[in-house]
């Protein structure tokens, strides 16, 4: 009988052992479980970040890019202004030079030569 008890008792020991074996193996797939959700839930939060990173320097490029344009062209317009106020005074110097500030017609009229009936029309 002492066999008996002996296998029994080494037989519920055993299965004492295993059942503390599989619930330990239970906690530790709960752990890798939840260490991979964590991992996974870092990464999601990674791409996010990076991707946000990304929209937020496009978009500073694109306002570079518009601030540069309207730059340029505010540049041609004040060349253009240049040239305009270079090619009036050429052409006051011009008139200066030659002493005469009559129109083609040799009238005296400064300005048009559309001046009816002697009535002086003067562009300023």
């Amino acid at each position: 009988m002492a066999a008996n008890e002996l296998c029994a008792s080494a037989i519920t020991e055993v299965e004492s052992d295993l059942a503390r074996q599989s619930e330990s193996d239970a906690v530790e797939a709960r752990r890798r479980q939840e260490e991979e959700t964590h991992k996974a839930e870092m990464a999601r939060l990674a791409a996010e970040r990076e991707d946000t990173e990304k929209q937020e320097r496009l978009k500073k490029l694109e306002q570079d890019r518009l601030a540069i344009e309207v730059a340029q062209h505010e540049l041609e317009v004040r060349k253009q202004e240049l040239r305009d106020a270079e090619k009036l005074a050429d052409n006051n110097d011009d008139n200066d030079d030659n002493g005469n500030d009559n129109d083609d017609n040799g009238n005296d009229n400064e300005g048009s030569a559309s001046a009816p009936e002697g009535k002086m029309v003067c562009h300023i």
